[in-house]
């Protein structure tokens, strides 16, 4: 991968993660908010603004059964007892492993439990790492 894309779908990770996260919290539609925040913020510009509209927009089209791959793939948790962000990541992330064939596993699981030990608690990465490797067992 080169460097060029690496930083650029971390960057896209993060804002999408973002994204989920105040819609959840607000309870919003995530692509209204996309749209609101990259007008705002002038994100269509940058180029790894693209690959974040796949991201909020792949989750938005597949919430149900992201997060019901997350509810069956986490013991004793149920997605109301999850923190928000942590949920925003896990859903990204499952996104990533059941509809980007392009992104390997690893590095789907790996860059959301980067994003759980930036935006998260310290016990949410082993968490995210847990609950993303199992959805990756069960969708090959």
């Amino acid at each position: 991968m080169s460097d060029q894309v690496y930083p650029s779908r971390r960057k896209a990770r993060k804002h999408a993660v973002e994204i989920g996260y105040s819609a959840i919290v607000r309870d919003a539609d995530a692509l209204e908010l996309l749209r609101v925040t990259a007008l705002d913020q002038g994100w269509a510009k940058h180029p790894w603004f693209a690959y974040c509209e796949e991201l909020v927009t792949g989750v938005a089209h597949h919430q149900d059964e992201l997060d019901e791959l997350v509810e069956q793939s986490s013991e004793h948790w149920s997605l109301e007892r999850m923190a928000r962000i942590d949920l925003a990541i896990l859903r990204v992330g499952a996104w990533e492993l059941a509809h980007n064939p392009a992104v390997p596993h690893e590095v789907a699981i790996s860059e959301a439990v980067h994003l759980a030990g930036e935006l998260s608690t310290d016990r949410s990465g082993p968490f995210v790492n847990g609950v993303l490797a199992t959805i990756a067992g069960q969708v090959g």
